[in-house]
């Protein structure tokens, strides 16, 4: 086993301690889901007000047409040429398309993974994997432990150190090794 140095072992210890709070009181778990609820909601806000209304006239050049009205679209990138009423109305119609479906389908994701997200983070479900062997303070079989990481950017420059820190529920030990 290869200890790491004292502040970062420090570091890494305090970063896992405030994750397993984090988990413990709900907190992770009530951030997840508000965040996913949010990007969900976007997506449906987005999906469902993007084109406007429908029955509203088209537009050529800024000016709004009238229904026997025709519209001169000139392209260098294709996709020019004479198109009537009902054709503009289609071709506006046919551009939100790809918006909606964006925001459809970022709602159906979060709608997904709400389910996974709030069982993955239940707050009784114990911090980390069980530790192979028992506490090297009080013996006890509850030692349990997880891979953490700590980054510290200082310039362009990003320094990150991981480690293996392992903490103890009934004396409050831990420790830090490499993975």
């Amino acid at each position: 086993m290869v200890a790491l140095g004292g502040d970062m072992a420090n570091t890494l210890i305090d970063k896992a301690r405030a994750e397993r709070e984090r988990r413990r009181s709900g907190r992770s778990r009530m951030t997840a889901l508000i965040g996913l609820v949010a990007a969900g909601g976007l997506g449906l806000l987005l999906a469902l007000t993007v084109g406007g209304d429908p029955n509203e006239a088209p537009t050529c050049d800024g000016e709004t047409m009238k229904r026997d009205d025709t519209c001169l679209i000139i392209s260098s990138r294709g996709g020019g040429g004479s198109f009537s009423y009902e054709e503009m109305a289609d071709r506006r119609e046919s551009g939100n398309s790809a918006a909606r479906g964006i925001g459809f389908g970022l709602a159906g994701l979060c709608a997904v993974l709400i389910v996974p997200t709030a069982l993955r983070l239940e707050p009784s479900r114990p911090w980390g994997v069980p530790a192979a062997g028992p506490c090297g303070m009080c013996g006890n079989t509850n030692l349990r432990e997880k891979k953490t990481t700590h980054s510290v950017s200082q310039g362009q420059m990003t320094y990150s150190c991981t480690g293996v820190v392992a903490l103890c529920d009934l004396c409050g030990s831990s420790s830090v090794r490499q993975p």
